[in-house]
């Protein structure tokens, strides 16, 4: 009597279905991994932004008197950028030129401050945060990605 060689129908059916099963598991593994890289590197290049802030405020190379803006950190689509800001001047953040620092964001990482979309944090002469003419934010910053947790940057 001869014996067939192989797999049957059954075993190959089992064998696909562990297979698919470990591939869809490790695909969404794999989403919420590069999610959370994208958030920590979204968060700390916000912090760097705002620690190049302060200290550009710090140095005040505007002239900018202590109770207005003396440096911009500015949010435009996926982008930061750094601005001085010259005494009694309006911070604009469409500017093309003088920018001090730029840092584009992973593609999918929102920042927001109360349930809104931040566009700048300004700090006066003193490294204090100031809400400036663009009414910057003043609080924690929340960095999204994904369906991620939020990840909170003090400003100070």
């Amino acid at each position: 009597m001869n014996r067939s060689r192989g797999f049957t129908l059954i075993e190959l059916m089992i064998t696909l279905a562990i297979f698919s099963f470990l591939i869809t598991m490790g695909s969404q593994l794999t989403k919420s991994w590069t999610d959370s890289a994208r958030q920590l590197e979204a968060a700390n290049l916000l912090k760097q932004g705002i620690s190049r802030a302060k200290a550009t405020a710090l140095r005040n190379p505007g002239a900018a008197q202590s109770n207005a803006p003396a440096a911009a950190l500015c949010s435009s689509g996926q982008t930061l950028k750094l601005f001085s800001v010259a005494d009694l001047a309006s911070i604009n953040c469409a500017a093309t030129d003088n920018i001090l620092w730029q840092a584009n964001l992973p593609g999918s990482a929102t920042l927001q401050s109360s349930g809104t979309n931040i566009t700048c944090i300004a700090f006066n002469s003193r490294g204090l945060p100031v809400t400036g003419s663009n009414s910057c934010t003043t609080s924690t910053i929340n960095v999204t990605v994904g369906s991620e947790a939020s990840v909170n940057v003090e400003i100070i």
